[in-house]
């Protein structure tokens, strides 16, 4: 279970706070209250950014079999035809920025 200290006793004792991390569970630190930050053995940091990389890569892999999907009816006129007005739209966005 998550541990919650104020940003106060973390910054007093953080050598505690990382040991507390490391062998017990996250510290989440709080700030008036509110939970600003939280501290996370590292191994624990790679395995939720490893898990944020995997459903990135399987929500790209969807995207791009449902776009696929929906051109398999079209002609290559109308691939070619989109692909324009998509560089066209994104064009006029960086332009208006």
């Amino acid at each position: 279970m998550p541990v919650k200290l104020k940003s106060s006793q973390v910054q007093q004792n953080f050598g505690q706070a990382m040991d507390q991390a490391m062998v017990d569970d996250d510290v989440i630190v709080e700030r008036y209250g509110t939970p600003r930050v939280v501290i996370v053995e590292y191994r624990r940091y790679q395995q939720l950014v490893e898990a944020e990389r995997a459903l990135l890569s399987a929500r790209l892999q969807q995207a791009s079999a449902a776009a696929s999907a929906r051109a398999a009816h079209l002609s290559e006129d109308e691939v070619e035809d989109l692909i324009e007005r998509a560089r066209e739209e994104v064009h006029q966005e960086s332009v208006a920025t």
